[in-house]
Parts: structure tokens; C-alpha cells; sequence
């Protein structure tokens, strides 16, 4: 049986793609993603499975949401094209894969959301849609650290179903989600004793 992606990503031995480019391209790529990217060649077109839907994006950097390509639903099978950076993984979209891209050869994926193909199917999820433009905060703390951002009409993964929700008390009620990384953190579901409501429960994608 073949081995999820993230524990091949680590460890093994890889070469940087940046020796295959020219000293051009090397001048006008930013040196953090140079060093950033490897090639492993024994993963070249092997097939792994989302365990839950992904948002793909043209960039390692999976965002902002201008660069994101579309969202493949939990239980699609992609190959991979070999080439990592830091727990993401490149994919191939040839052929308009599931109408992500008809010009777009290649996307990148969170690498956590990748498993053996063949694997279980992915449990049901819970989902929202954000009304207005959330922050994604480490803790269900007003001045907590921003992890990541949601526009409005983004679809928000809860981290568990039913989903996992805490009020502290000062009138929002938080709602813990699993952003595009794999880690979690929280929103502000409802705010001002549940009568404004920033995210609305929808059926997942």
C-alpha cells in the first residue's frame, strides 16, 4: 500500500530543482522559493487521495484567494508531479482536471490533505459560509493572532462535525475551523448575543 505524502516529504533525499534553471530564472526568482523547492523523483505521477476537499492553488504560497484555482472535493485521486515545498505538494491538472484550469498544467495543495488512493473515504465534513470578510484567529481571543483570512462567500471547514464551539461569554459565539494548511483556529460565528450572524452552516462542497 502506498504511504501518505507527508511522511515521504520529509527526510528523504532530494534534489533542489533550481540546478534545471537558468542563471536568468535564477536572477528573477526570489531565493526563499529556490531554496523552498525540491524534487523527488520516485513520486513522480503517483497517485494519492484527498481526505477532505482542497482548495488548489497556482503558488506554494496557497493564497491569497486570487491565486487559488478552485476546490477538488474530499476523495479525488491526483498525481503528483514530485516536485514539494514545506507541506505542500504540486499536482498535475492536465486536460482541465475537474475544470480547475484549462491553461493552468499544474496547482499546489496542502500536502496534509493527501492520503494513499484506495484510502477510506473521507468522513462527512461541516461547512459555512462566511457573510463578511473573518480573520481566523489562533485563540477565541478578540486580539489573538491572525492565522489566515476569509472573504465573504468563502466556504469555511469546520474541524469537526458536529462542530467544536466555544462563548466566552462577551456575546460572540466561536466556531473552531481547519484552515488551507491543515491547522486549525477560530472565527467568530455569531457576534452581539447571536444576532449578527458572520457564518451560515451550508452543505459542504
Amino acid at each position: 500500500m502506498t504511504k501518505p505524502l507527508k511522511p515521504l516529504a520529509v527526510g528523504l533525499a532530494t534534489a533542489t530543482i533550481a540546478c534545471s534553471l537558468s542563471p536568468t530564472a535564477l536572477a528573477q526568482t526570489p531565493r526563499a522559493i529556490i531554496q523552498g523547492l525540491q524534487e523527488n523523483q520516485s513520486l513522480i505521477r503517483q497517485c494519492r487521495q484527498l481526505n477532505q476537499a482542497a482548495e488548489v492553488f497556482d503558488n506554494t504560497s496557497l493564497g491569497p484567494v486570487t491565486n487559488r484555482l478552485g476546490t477538488l472535493p474530499g476523495g479525488t485521486q491526483v498525481l503528483l508531479t514530485g516536485v514539494l515545498a514545506q507541506g505542500r505538494a504540486q499536482i498535475f491538472l492536465e486536460n482541465n482536471f475537474n475544470g480547475l484550469s484549462s491553461v493552468q498544467p499544474m496547482g499546489w495543495v496542502s500536502a496534509s490533505f493527501l492520503g494513499p488512493c484506495g484510502g477510506p473515504p473521507p468522513a462527512v465534513r461541516a461547512c459555512f459560509r462566511a457573510n463578511v470578510r473573518l480573520a481566523v484567529r489562533a485563540t477565541t481571543a478578540n486580539d489573538a493572532a491572525i492565522l489566515a483570512n476569509y472573504n465573504a462567500g468563502d466556504t469555511i471547514y469546520a474541524s469537526t462535525n458536529p462542530p467544536r464551539r466555544w462563548a466566552p461569554g462577551d456575546g460572540n459565539t466561536w466556531v473552531e475551523v481547519t484552515i488551507f494548511d491543515g491547522s486549525t483556529g477560530w472565527v467568530v460565528e455569531t457576534s452581539a448575543n447571536g444576532q449578527v450572524i458572520n457564518a451560515s452552516a451550508v452543505p459542504c462542497p
